[in-house]
């Protein structure tokens, strides 16, 4: 497969290339203790080794590093023309101050200062997308994905959607989302990835 061949995500027009790079790995992996920290300098080189091999979709999120994972890419993407690339994040987690008694004890990689919670309402989905637009020096982002909707259905679900992220739901092992989640996105036009 060519790393530069696109796919049109729903029926939106916006073309991002079949092949992407996860951000989680750009700050170390989710928060758990066990995630080492990605060094700054390897971060930064799988961003510019992505480009250069024609890689243009990049996805992200607050909660990746709790903020990490976005600077990074921004580094990188922020001197860009936005036309070279397509970038989604997430939204329906903000980054709160830690309790005090939490402070420098959170696991996983990032600040240590500050938790993600959940917070899917609208005051809550802005902030998510203005903040991320902070962290990562970009003026705009392509798709704003809605981060673990599971427990919060009802929250989450509103409206009609051009894509999902399908996380673990179909891989090799999984194949959890073919008998209903896939042929509902075929029929409604909905990209999945």
């Amino acid at each position: 497969m060519n790393p530069a061949d696109t796919a049109e995500i729903g029926t939106t027009g916006l073309r991002v290339t079949r092949l992407g790079v996860g951000g989680v790995g750009l700050a170390g992996g989710p928060s758990r203790a066990s995630s080492p920290s990605t060094p700054e300098e390897e971060a930064v080189a799988v961003v510019h080794r992505s480009l250069d091999m024609g890689v243009r979709y990049f996805d992200t999120a607050p909660g990746y590093g709790r903020g990490v994972s976005e600077r990074r890419l921004g580094s990188v993407l922020s001197g860009r023309p936005s036309s070279e690339f397509v970038v989604s994040t997430k939204v329906g987690r903000v980054l709160n101050p830690a309790p005090p008694e939490r402070a420098g004890s959170i696991p996983g990689p990032g600040p240590q200062d500050v938790e993600p919670v959940f917070d899917f309402s609208y005051d809550g989905v802005m902030r998510s997308f203005e903040e991320s637009l902070q962290r990562t020096g970009l003026d705009r982002v392509d798709i704003l994905l809605i981060h673990d909707p599971d427990d919060h259905y009802d929250q989450a679900f509103e409206g009609d959607f051009d894509c999902f992220l399908l996380a673990g739901r179909y891989t090799l092992i999984d194949h959890s989302a073919l008998s209903e989640f896939l042929p509902l996105c075929l029929e409604k036009k909905i990209s999945a990835s």
